[in-house]
């Protein structure tokens, strides 16, 4: 039986949500929000959103994005840095300045073909005429008063190789803006040329049972679900075991539906949460984490 039927869902409330319609405003993350507006408002180059892993680091940079589109005028992308070489680094730079740079830009500089056949022709082999390229559209967009905003995420996953080629490209002119994402655990571990670049710091820390408990109200609402399907114990179990972090408390939430439905129960208490949470430890491995 489908879980949903069980609980009269139309979808389930944990599901990912729309960045820009379903994304969670409240606590940190409202706060988060209001200095990386101001980063970026007052122009400044380099902000650091800092957090845990599952604190929901990528959802916010969307959420962000979008949030921005509506900011004129400006140009702003999502690179992922996940696992890139230096050469990655700067080519995924380089191809989000130009998927988001505008006709008016490219007419600046002389560019007749189409985004599409720009990022389809033959990557620049070397690190410095890649560079070349992002200062060429940095300047056009300066030029046509056209604002670059960049948001970085998974910078904690480049190697010490990669983040020094990030560092050179922090030294690139232009009207730009870059807020790069990292897990706090792994900050230290940044060049020294990134931390003294860095000129506000953005913190994304885990919740408080306060923030996770008008979470649930949230989702429970958006769906129409009954604001008493999760018991106040089974919330505050899933909090607490999930870390204060976004990503644990959805999946054992909507884990624990599942395991509610099929025991036909009518509420998911803090036991189910904690036969839901031990059922997967004993199954995946005692040092297995919810993630």
């Amino acid at each position: 039986m489908s879980y949903l039927r069980h609980w009269k869902l139309s979808r389930s409330p944990f599901a990912k949500p729309n960045p820009i319609y379903d994304y969670f405003v409240a606590g940190s993350v409202e706060e988060a929000l209001a200095r990386s507006e101001f980063l970026l408002t007052h122009r400044r180059k380099l902000g650091l959103l800092v957090g845990p892993s599952g604190a929901g680091k990528s959802l916010f940079l969307e959420h962000l994005r979008l949030r921005r589109l509506t900011k004129a005028p400006e140009s702003i992308a999502t690179v992922d840095l996940a696992g890139a070489s230096p050469l990655a680094v700067a080519t995924r730079v380089r191809n989000a300045v130009l998927e988001t740079s505008s006709d008016e830009c490219r007419r600046w500089l002389g560019v007749n073909a189409s985004i599409e056949e720009v990022l389809s022709s033959q990557v620049p082999a070397c690190f410095s005429r890649v560079l070349g390229e992002i200062d060429d559209f940095l300047v056009a967009s300066s030029a046509i008063g056209r604002r670059v905003t960049l948001l970085l995420d998974h910078a904690e996953q480049l190697s010490e190789e990669s983040l020094q080629a990030l560092g050179v490209l922090l030294t690139r002119p232009g009207k730009w803006s870059l807020i790069l994402a990292v897990d706090d655990e792994l900050l230290v571990g940044l060049p020294r040329r990134i931390l003294d670049s860095c000129e506000l710091r953005i913190d994304l820390p885990p919740w408080d049972l306060g923030q996770t408990a008008d979470y649930f109200e949230f989702a429970l609402d958006r769906c129409g679900a009954s604001q008493d399907m999760f018991t106040a114990q089974g919330i505050t179990r899933c909090h607490e075991l999930g870390d204060g972090l976004i990503r644990r408390i959805v999946q054992l939430a909507d884990l624990a539906l599942v395991a509610g439905a099929v025991r036909g129960l009518d509420r998911v208490d803090a036991d189910l949460i904690d036969q839901v949470f031990d059922e997967f430890s004993i199954t995946l491995g005692a040092k297995f984490q919810l993630m």
